[in-house]
């Protein structure tokens, strides 16, 4: 049956809410789905014209890159290209954890600064500003990419999602519209997974039937595997998938589309940042959403080349509010191999290799725990904790190695303490173990969770 509240909820609710709140969400995204079929140079010129504005800001408000720039020589206004930023030294999570206001642009009224924080999948929690229209551009090129999978504005829509925040904020944007849209997301929290709770998802999608599903790479896979191994028939079946936040293999892709029926659409993002790279219809790479993002790929100090593997760097073309000028996300990536697309976008491509991971965590009586879940729920929010790791061999037992920051005390073991026995259970047996600090992988990952246990036995 034609859902008849589609069109009224885009053409007239969501302009009209836009316009009650002020925001800036319809312009942006107007200008997003006309400059993503410029051509590559246009976008690049336009690239480099939002980054030297921001560079100009950065240097008159945020004292951390006065200094910075100054001592490495980069003049705003002298910079020619994009290639010119690369004298200046990557920004790490440690310089934000230690220069936060410093960073903040003084400039900006604390009422254009929107707080938020991260544990990260690296589990090194972040606390940072966005300035208001980011917010807003952020949230019109996310609009964007949801359209490439045939979605629209009002659609119906399932969150397959762990992150206790971001399932607050769609459960509060759905509570305010909810008698005029008529609840048009469906939120299936996936923070913790067991097979009574799959089944209760399978029989709230099939009454809600959603046009698409937004999830974790995992607890999609987890899910489609689910219904598979039941064998059972009748199930939603959307019209295209969208995994995010843990890396997607070929594998999981496979299951996830041979059950549904459907196409996956990979998004590549982060919560500082937000929309980084989204795949459209031809599935040739992830875009680079390069209208707010410039993202380097670096291999021993140069750009890597097409399909080699290096460290990705963010600078986000937007955020007024707290710049992140040559962020080091810590995570891995590669150029694509090829230079354009054959749905006509000039965004570039890259792929995406080694890089989402975060185990899935299980607890004694047999239910899994996103490791990405626990990140922004758990470590942002322990004082003083600079870095953190969960490891796991057995199912009853958990190894949390920490690294203290100088506020981690007597509190910080106390928040801990009561938390840890919440996400895993009462019967969990867990200690700490204090380190100076915690390696990377060999992919150049720090990852949060590393789990020895096949969660495929679990079910």
């Amino acid at each position: 049956m034609p859902d008849l509240m589609q069109p009224l909820a885009k053409h007239v609710f969501f302009p009209l809410f836009a316009l009650k709140q002020g925001s800036s969400v319809p312009r942006h995204l107007r200008e997003f789905e006309r400059s993503q079929y410029f051509s590559p140079d246009r976008i690049a010129a336009m690239q480099l014209e939002r980054l030297r504005a921001l560079l100009g800001h950065a240097y008159r408000n945020c004292p951390f890159y006065t200094r910075r720039f100054d001592e490495a020589g980069l003049v705003p206004s002298r910079v020619q290209s994009i290639d010119d930023l690369r004298v200046l030294p990557v920004l790490t999570k440690k310089d934000i954890q230690t220069n936060l206001a410093r960073l903040t642009a003084q400039n900006l009224p604390p009422s254009d600064l929107v707080p938020d924080k991260t544990g990260g999948s690296t589990g090194q929690p972040l606390n940072f500003f966005i300035n208001q229209d980011r917010v807003y551009s952020r949230n019109a090129a996310a609009l964007r990419h949801d359209r490439w999978t045939g979605w629209d504005i009002g659609c119906k829509t399932a969150y397959l999602w762990g992150h206790h925040g971001d399932l607050g904020t769609v459960a509060r944007l759905k509570n305010r519209i909810k008698d005029t849209l008529l609840d048009r997301n469906l939120i299936l929290d996936t923070a913790s997974i067991t097979a009574p709770k799959l089944e209760q998802f399978r029989k709230g999608l099939l009454k809600f039937r959603p046009v698409i599903y937004v999830g974790y790479a995992n607890s999609v896979y987890l899910y489609a595997r689910f219904l598979r191994d039941t064998g059972v028939r009748d199930y939603h079946r959307p019209s295209a998938i969208i995994t995010s936040a843990e890396l997607l293999d070929p594998e999981q892709r496979q299951v996830i589309e041979k059950v549904f029926g459907c196409k996956v659409f990979d998004r590549y993002g982060s919560r500082e940042t937000s929309i980084i790279a989204s795949e459209c219809d031809r599935h040739t790479g992830l875009h680079v959403c390069a209208e707010t993002i410039l993202l380097e790929i670096v291999a021993d100090n140069q750009p890597a080349q097409p399909g080699q593997l290096g460290k990705i760097i963010i600078t986000d073309l937007m955020n007024y509010g707290m710049p992140f000028i040559r962020y080091r996300i810590e995570d891995i990536g590669r150029p694509s191999p090829h230079k354009s697309c054959s749905c006509g976008r000039g965004l570039p491509l890259i792929d995406m290799a080694a890089g989402r991971v975060t185990d899935f965590l299980v607890t004694p009586d047999g239910k899994i725990i996103s490791g990405a879940s626990l990140t922004i729920f758990l470590i942002a929010n322990t004082p003083g904790l600079a870095q953190a790791q969960f490891v796991q061999e057995r199912k009853d037992e958990l190894i949390m190695r920490i690294v203290k920051g100088e506020k981690f005390n007597d509190e910080s073991l106390r928040y801990l303490n009561e938390q840890i026995p919440e996400f895993f259970g009462p019967k969990v047996k867990y200690h700490f173990e204090y380190v100076d600090s915690i390696p990377p992988e060999p992919s150049g990952k720090h990852r949060f969770s590393l789990s020895k246990l096949d969660i495929s036995e679990m079910f």
